[in-house]
């Protein structure tokens, strides 16, 4: 019993010093997306063991539990792992909007004069 709580204790410290490491990597890190994906599976796990307790003493709604439960955990994890195989393959597809290329044509004016003396010599044509 004392290595079971040990185990556990251990494991909810793992737990937090990831959410902690994830919080603090950049927004575009594929590594974050994925990390965050893993600790909303494992969060999502848990949440369904603990809506188990309560519900096993209701005859029929606990059958019903421990059916749908695992097929929707199941659903969810795969589409972690699915999701993860993809971010893995090509990071660059992370989900997050990237900003267009800058180019001369569509590159921002250095102040408002300059903008303003452009539209001034637009209308003279």
């Amino acid at each position: 019993m004392r290595a079971l709580l040990i185990f556990v204790a251990a494991t909810a410290a793992l737990l937090v010093v990831l959410i902690v490491a994830i919080a603090l990597m950049p927004e575009r890190n594929p590594l974050k997306r994925l990390l965050t994906a893993l600790s909303l599976r494992v969060g999502a796990t848990v949440a369904a063991g603990l809506v188990a307790i309560p519900l096993e003493p209701t005859p029929g709604v606990d059958v019903l539990y421990d059916i749908g439960a695992p097929l929707v955990l199941l659903l969810y994890w795969v589409s972690f792992f699915r999701n993860a195989g993809r971010t893995m393959s090509d990071p660059d597809a992370r989900g997050v909007p990237q900003p267009p290329p800058t180019t001369i044509d569509h590159s921002p004016p250095q102040n408002r004069s300059n903008a303003r003396d452009i539209i001034r010599r637009l209308a003279r044509l």
